[in-house]
């Protein structure tokens, strides 16, 4: 700044005033060079005078310097800034381009951008390092199914604010646990899904690795069988070729033809994909007559059993198991209550259809179809069977009982005193 460099210079020439009057006055005092009563209080009048100039001065140009200091430190800030904004902007991209992290890792962090304040950024290092830790703990997945359990119930609310509230008084009690139900049966079913697809890529992946593997031989078959072939026409048109030679080469050429016509023979099976529609359908009936008909209870075992079967682990049989219970208790419950749940059963209905790929068999034929077939089935089967795990005396009756030998105890010991 102008200013800045104008006060130093007004700075420097007081200065040069200061010891200029200051030496005079010294050489007066010392008899070198005596003055006048005039000009020594002239002297002494101008040190003053620069003396009172300079902090003047010096105190203008700090006032200044902190000015100064202070837009610079803005310019820097703003410097800084625009290249961590440039910096953040750019992230995404990066993050995409990055070779060494994985497609899940660089997914989640993209995710965690997008989640995150506006105001709030991240160095890549630290992205990638909470991208890792929500990946193990899953909080990707997680969110994904809160996400859902919110728009099931947004939608259970929606359907139910059309139905007279007189008819559905009593059901209030299942309104939290019903859609619950749902996300249950949602994530399952995204579950088996899950399940299908890595089967089928497995199956690819083992088809493509048997396909190489074939190439590769035959490859490497033919590239041999050419170069004995040439070899041979060669040992043939010499004049003193070795004969045993020449039947050795015939030999091995025999043989790589012999192994290539079995390669062309062998035929790679089609990779069956698996699909996945839903559940099989269920029959109303079988809610209707449970605890009071064979057929409908078997029908419901069965079919429980199917599902069971779609699991392809022991954790997805034992929450399968689970949600099967309480399924079976809600559409009991409303089965129960007869026309004036009519509306909330097809809620429910309507959003297990939508979410958790559950359907139920609407076509009669097909209802009375799978009726005969439960009867047959129902004939067939030894009623008298226990499960391997049968004991009367269970671990719950002996907890009972035991309890109530002590509250019987402690009931005889109060009458005594």
């Amino acid at each position: 700044m102008e200013s800045i460099v104008a006060l130093e210079a007004l700075i420097k020439e007081n200065e040069r005033k200061i010891d200029l009057q200051k030496q005079q006055i010294k050489n007066h005092e010392a008899g070198i060079n005596k003055l006048s009563r005039m000009a020594f209080a002239s002297s002494e009048n101008s040190l003053e005078i620069a003396t009172e100039l300079v902090e003047k001065y010096k105190k203008m140009l700090e006032q200044l310097q902190s000015i100064e200091g202070k837009e610079l430190e803005e310019k820097e800030r703003l410097v800084f800034l625009a290249e961590r904004k440039k910096y953040f902007d750019a992230q995404p991209s990066r993050i995409k381009l990055n070779v060494e992290q994985s497609n899940d890792k660089k997914l989640e962090a993209l995710r965690i951008i997008e989640e995150l304040p506006i105001d709030v950024n991240f160095e890549d290092k630290e992205l990638f390092e909470m991208a890792t830790k929500s990946i193990e703990l899953g909080l990707g997945d997680l969110n994904d199914i809160s996400n859902k359990l919110e728009d099931i119930k947004s939608e259970f609310k929606a359907i139910k604010d059309q139905i007279d509230e007189k008819n559905i008084q009593e059901l209030s009690t299942i309104d939290f646990f019903l859609p619950i139900v749902v996300l249950h049966f949602y994530v399952l079913s995204s579950n088996i899904i899950d399940n299908i697809e890595f089967d089928n890529e497995r199956a690819l992946q083992k088809k493509e690795a048997v396909v190489n593997e074939i190439n590769a031989k035959r490859e490497k078959f033919t590239t041999s069988l050419k170069e004995k072939e040439e070899l041979l026409k060669q040992k043939q048109s010499e004049e003193n070729s070795d004969k045993e030679e020449i039947k050795e080469l015939e030999s091995i050429i025999k043989s790589l033809n012999n192994e290539l016509k079995k390669l062309k023979e062998i035929k790679v099976p089609e990779v069956k994909i698996k699909t996945f529609s839903g559940f099989p359908k269920y029959q109303d009936w079988w809610i209707r007559e449970l605890w009071v008909s064979h057929q409908a209870y078997f029908a419901l075992f069965k079919w429980k059993e199917i599902v069971s079967n779609l699991c392809a682990t022991t954790e997805q049989k034992k929450a399968w198991s689970i949600i099967f219970d309480r399924w079976v208790f809600i559409k009991k419950l409303l089965n129960d209550k007869g026309s004036l749940a009519y509306n909330y059963h097809f809620a429910f209905d309507s959003l297990m259809s939508t979410y958790g790929e559950l359907e139920e068999e609407l076509e009669i034929k097909n209802i009375e179809s799978m009726e005969m077939i439960i009867n047959q089935i129902t004939k067939k089967e030894d009623f008298s069977k226990n499960v391997g795990f049968h004991n009367i005396n269970t671990s719950y009756l002996k907890f009972k009982m035991d309890k109530l030998k002590s509250k019987d105890k402690d009931s005889s010991s109060d009458m005594l005193f």
